[in-house]
């Protein structure tokens, strides 16, 4: 007991990250109207009438950031974005839950939460190992540690606050979920669908091909009235063009040629009697592998890259190889176990990264760029210090990722935000390529593309549909007036058609000349045995085929998993069930977002006050 009580803070830390995003709404509650030293606490979004107050979102997004950290890297100014977002969608969701607890009345009981902290322990506890007995979670000691008297109160508290958070929502989730049903025979229909498998032969017709262009005609009424029957869809986004300058942050030769001399030696230290797993330990940069001495598992050989396995197959049971150079890094390995077909291997990891000096390069050349360019402009910058601009970038609301540049929703935002002006220079925002810093040169907002320019798209389209039915209609037309009685090949050969057949497929699959989920696959599975098909539609074009084959799912294979199927069909049901749920909630809400009044700069302790 005494150790497992040594160990409690890290048992809480384990348990932080699952805990605290519920107990968020918990512990702010208290501060959803006061005052904080002096400073007022505002309002920065509603949903459904609920305020959201800046104490509260900002504690949310912190909570959200600091997980995000623990990942074992810093976040870039585009990760940052990401999470926000998600966490203020996160927190709307929670909101939105809360409401509904409270209209229904949904409350838990002491001996509710006396029975959860016994019977329910948090997932992220089975495996921490001051619970476990031989590898496997103890219940026993899970009592034991929240029933000993010297176990800190204040930790019981959080924990049952955890569950009265949680175990009200899991009622709710269980009366959401009341009403999903999944019968028998929707398994059977399901395992059905999911084993049987057809093949078939078939005569893939194309339209462009089949029919001329002058065999069809598109009048300018059809084009209009596809363009307003389909008006969302003619929609321009708000859009910003940029000229922007991108600068990666990339190891120099020099810094890889000292990650080279730092594997190597640190192979030599092995070799020279020091514990491989004492030097993982202390060197590794994998700070999972490196925890446990550098043990990467017992794995199938085919589970490592090629060039470990090439490495590792080198050298005797027990011996170190030369570092093994990998996109990821450098490897010194050592093979503790091989087998025909698997490995179990340790190693000390080094990655290559860019030095203090090359660091520093590359932020002065980006406070030079930023200095030349507020003084002139991003392109008068980049020229004058050797830095390639590329110009006239289109950036589009809703649309993160940026070509050449990868996700960047941060610039996108501040291209198209209230703060930035035509001529404007963005600070530098930085996302895993690198370092990017954008110059405005103009805005457009959100408008309908004009019918002139939609119709030559919309024209196209008509012609392809018109001509996929005129194809289906030859088709037709040939096969009837093939020689009665003919056979497949017979008729197809007479009509100067190539035949093709297809390997075993499920309904699902995608089959080269049929498709995916087309009205021809779907005949392969519901016609009989050599029986010849009309037109059908495949996609980009029209198929007649004949089935040849059919292996047919039986009720005895469905027994045996019907068990298994009905779990999954459940499960499925069930998380489809919960997102329309909370879908049909957030849109009979009202959500509205202020958080752009949040001008605050990083350091600020506060809210601002208005």
């Amino acid at each position: 007991m005494r150790k497992m009580r040594g160990s409690a803070a890290l048992v809480m830390g384990i348990m932080a990250a699952a805990f605290v995003g519920w107990l968020v709404f918990d512990g702010i509650n208290a501060m959803q109207g006061g005052n904080l030293g002096g400073q007022v606490n505002p309002v920065v979004g509603q949903v459904g009438g609920r305020d959201i107050r800046y104490n509260e979102w900002n504690i949310f997004l912190q909570n959200e950031l600091a997980i995000n950290r623990q990942v074992g890297r810093g976040m870039t100014d585009e990760d940052v974005r990401v999470v926000t977002e998600r966490a203020w969608e996160s927190l709307i969701s929670a909101t939105l839950i809360q409401a509904e607890l409270d209209r229904l009345g949904v409350r838990v009981t002491d001996a509710e939460v006396r029975q959860a902290f016994l019977t329910q322990p948090p997932q992220e506890m089975l495996s921490y190992a001051a619970f476990q007995t031989d590898g496997q979670f103890d219940i026993e000691k899970y009592r034991r540690f929240f029933t000993d008297p010297a176990t800190d109160e204040m930790q019981l508290l959080q924990i049952e606050n955890y569950y009265r958070s949680i175990l009200p929502r899991a009622k709710l989730q269980t009366l959401v979920e009341s009403g999903i049903y999944v019968s028998d025979d929707e398994a059977w229909r399901f395992y059905r669908d999911t084993n049987e498998r057809a093949r078939v032969r078939f005569v893939h017709l194309s339209p462009t091909a089949l029919v001329p262009d002058s065999a069809v005609s598109v009048s300018e009424d059809e084009i209009r009235d596809v363009y307003d029957e389909r008006a969302d869809e003619y929609m321009r986004p708000a859009s910003a063009r940029v000229n922007m300058v991108s600068v990666s942050l990339r190891p120099s030769a020099a810094d890889s040629l000292v990650v080279r001399e730092r594997a190597a030696a640190l192979a030599e230290r092995v070799r020279g009697g020091e514990d491989f797993a004492a030097v993982a330990v202390a060197e590794s940069a994998d700070s999972i592998s490196g925890a446990e001495g550098g043990f990467m598992g017992k794995r199938p050989a085919a589970a490592y890259d090629p060039r470990l396995v090439e490495a590792a197959s080198a050298v005797e049971i027990g011996d170190v190889t030369e570092p093994v150079e990998t996109p990821f890094g450098l490897h010194v390995l050592q093979v503790d176990e091989r087998t025909a077909d698997s490995l179990a291997l340790r190693q000390i990891y080094l990655p290559f990264e860019p030095s203090g000096a090359t660091e520093d390069s590359v932020f002065t050349l980006l406070d030079d760029l930023e200095e030349v360019a507020l003084r002139t402009d991003l392109t008068t910058a980049a020229d004058s210090l050797g830095v390639e601009v590329r110009t006239d970038i289109q950036l589009l609301d809703g649309v993160d990722f940026i070509p050449g540049a990868g996700q960047l929703g941060v610039a996108r935002d501040w291209a198209l935000g209230p703060e930035a002006g035509i001529g404007d220079v963005s600070e530098t925002f930085e996302n895993p390529t690198g370092f990017h810093l954008l110059e405005l040169l103009g805005l457009r907002e959100e408008s309908r593309i004009p019918i002139e320019e939609a119709g030559i798209g919309i024209r196209l389209q008509l012609i392809v549909e018109k001509k996929k039915e005129r194809a289906a209609e030859l088709a037709r037309d040939l096969l009837g007036a093939a020689e009665a009685g003919a056979s497949f090949n017979e008729a197809a050969e007479g009509l100067g058609w190539t035949v093709e057949e297809t390997e075993l497929f499920r309904r699902g699959d995608f089959v080269p000349g049929l498709g995916q989920g087309t009205e021809a696959v779907g005949y392969a599975f519901g016609a009989e045995m050599g029986e010849l098909s009309g037109a059908l539609d495949a996609g980009d074009g029209v198929v007649v085929l004949e089935v040849l084959e059919r292996e047919d799912a039986t009720r005895e294979g469905f027994e045996e998993v019907k068990d298994a199927v009905l779990t999954q069909l459940r499960f499925e049901r069930s998380r489809q069930y919960v997102q329309k749920w909370l879908a049909a909630l957030r849109e009979g809400t009202l959500v509205e977002d202020h958080r752009e009044r949040l001008l605050v700069p990083e350091d600020a302790p506060f809210a601002p006050t208005f």
